[in-house]
């Protein structure tokens, strides 16, 4: 696999500017940015560590981000076409069947079918940590759920020409995932990558700096800006180059570091974590006392011994009711409760953790109902707008993988033609599916009958897709088209309710002549030739106030929905109809 190569622009801009010399505009320099290795930013001194054990111990947390990852890959990934025709020449994409390029005339072709097998083989392999890709996949998102920073690295193996010692071309060998605790970007004041460290990609174990020497000391091949590096080794650090490393931001993006969405939510989440420390303290025998009783008495012995007493009477008889005498000799006295914690229900303690947990759920967009809590719905029109939430979450989750990650990945697997592509989370509604693709070929019909010819697109989707050429002059189906041509009869009875000219200029079809007629018109039988429904009529079951669509006065099938049986007897019968079936009922007793 080749590195990039120049489009069509930037041939453009090259041939353009190579006669003049150029200046740009200065990029403005950050003054928290210094050149080299760049930290995160650590918000209230919370480590990274931190975020990822609170978002593991945290019961809401996780089920919140649990939800959200299975929701975005539950139904996987599919490979789908870019475009359909491609110009030779300026690359322009087309979307549709054309002969040549409409831009510049230049020719086409179809996508390359050679470029998908050795992506479509790696990602169905195992990685060396025997991890399949959608975990690895599931991995990136829960990095992104905690800490908005996630690194996927591109294990290539390099091929070296022995003679040269210059690299001839590369493959993605393993796709594995980067942790964010130890992973760094390296950039420069402007906050670009690069610009501090060169490495050789074959001897990574000396460093070059900017206005050393441009050659490895071993080998004698070009060095390259590090743009990334793991500072997870034994004292030393591994650098990776462009393209080695995928860096990715979902909740705010920037020149470097994302920022982290459980720091945000840091405080909830503890004190969601301190609320349950205390359920389980509360539920154990070494739990703090509800209070203790506080008696006054002028004899302590007396009131040990009479309270040892009870204790014992207690064990015996738990529905035993205590007598309790107090005897002083001051006349003063009592029994004093002294509380020392307050009831759940008087701390609101159910109020206060619903309401943690939906400030939590709504940063993620996942709604109550996708954490089996269907308590406070409110009926199923509640529901339907709880999905519709979460599935709009769930979209731009997947537009991180299918607009960002997916096409990095693909560039450096040298694939072009093809894209990468998560499957939507809910799918579609198959009686909707079906009314448009029954949309889709009225409307085809239709167009046959203005002189355009519809060809079905083979694409990897279920839905019905046509696309539409015109048709050259003098051919059937062009409107004002000869006498002599044969129409389609149902373009015939749409003309006005006239007849076929074939009919009305003396000539007869085929299968008119020598005495036969068409089932439709021999004896009533047979449906009658009716037009296609137009799109939201009756083949639609929408009433319209021209038609409306009363099961009694329908007069053929429709193309819609099915046709039911209540009061629709269909079309009278003949009286060879009427014969036949008088006939058949005297056959049959009564009762059979």
């Amino acid at each position: 696999m080749a590195d990039d190569k120049q489009g069509p622009v930037g041939r453009f801009l090259s041939a353009l500017s190579s006669p003049f010399r150029r200046r740009t505009t200065p990029e403005p320099q950050m003054p928290l940015y210094t050149t080299g290795i760049q930290e995160p930013v650590l918000a209230q001194g919370i480590t990274l560590p931190a975020l990822y054990a609170v978002s593991q111990e945290n019961l809401i947390l996780r089920t919140v981000q649990s939800k959200l990852k299975q929701e975005i890959f539950r139904r996987g990934y599919h490979w789908e076409k870019k475009f359909r025709k491609k110009c030779l020449e300026c690359e322009e994409e087309f979307h549709h069947d054309v002969e040549q390029c409409k831009s510049c005339g230049g020719g086409v072709r179809d996508p390359d079918p050679e470029q998908l097998i050795y992506p479509r083989w790696l990602l169905n392999q195992e990685n060396a940590m025997e991890q399949s890709f959608m975990d690895v996949l599931g991995e990136i998102e829960n990095d992104l759920d905690i800490v908005d920073d996630a690194f996927l690295i591109l294990i290539k193996e390099y091929f070296v020409e022995p003679e040269s010692g210059e690299i001839a071309f590369y493959r993605v060998k393993n796709i594995i995932r980067g942790d964010p605790i130890f992973m760094r970007i390296i950039a420069d004041k402007r906050g670009v990558r690069g610009g501090r460290y060169k490495i050789c990609r074959i001897h990574r174990n000396e460093l070059a700096y900017p206005g050393q020497e441009p050659k490895c000391k071993t080998c004698g091949a070009d060095l390259v800006d590090a743009h990334y590096v793991n500072m997870a080794g034994n004292g030393k650090n591994q650098y990776y180059t462009k393209g080695e490393v995928i860096h990715l931001s979902k909740y705010n993006p920037s020149k470097l570091y994302g920022r982290s969405p459980v720091n945000t939510m840091w405080r909830q989440a503890m004190s969601l974590t301190a609320m349950d420390n205390y359920i389980y303290t509360a539920y154990q025998k070494r739990r703090t006392p509800k209070g203790i009783i506080s008696v006054t008495t002028d004899n302590l012995e007396s009131m040990k011994s009479f309270w040892k007493s009870v204790d014992e009477k207690m064990e015996r008889d738990p529905h035993y009711v205590p007598k309790v005498g107090i005897e002083s000799s001051s006349g003063r006295g009592g029994v004093n409760w002294v509380k020392f914690m307050d009831t759940l229900e008087e701390m609101q303690y159910i109020a206060v953790r619903d309401e943690i947990r939906n400030r939590i759920a709504a940063y993620y967009g996942v709604s109550s109902i996708f954490m089996i809590d269907n308590g406070k719905s409110g009926g199923l029109n509640n529901e339907g707008l709880q999905i519709l939430v979460t599935n709009r979450a769930v979209e731009y989750g997947q537009k991180v993988y299918t607009e960002n990650l997916f096409p990095r990945m693909l560039k450096q697997m040298d694939v072009t033609d093809w894209k990468l592509t998560l499957y939507p989370n809910e799918e579609e509604d198959e009686i909707t599916r079906l009314r448009r693709d029954e949309m889709e070929v009225n409307l085809a019909q239709r167009m046959a009958m203005l002189g355009y010819k519809p060809e079905l697109l083979e694409e990897g989707e279920r839905d019905i897709r046509f696309v539409y050429k015109k048709l050259p002059e003098g051919q059937p189906g062009q409107p004002g088209q000869p006498q002599g041509q044969m129409m389609p009869p149902q373009q015939a009875m749409m003309a006005g309710g006239r007849m076929p000219p074939q009919m009305a200029g003396g000539r007869m079809p085929p299968q008119m002549a020598g005495g036969r007629m068409p089932p439709q018109m021999a004896g009533g039988r047979g449906p009658p030739i009716m037009p296609p429904s137009q799109p939201g009529g009756e083949g639609q079951g929408i009433r319209t106030p021209s038609t409306p669509a009363r099961p009694q006065a329908r007069s053929s099938p429709g193309a819609g929905s099915p046709v039911s049986s209540v009061q629709q007897r269909g079309m009278p019968p003949t009286v060879q109809q009427q014969n036949s079936n008088a006939m058949m009922g005297a056959r049959r007793p009564r009762g059979q």
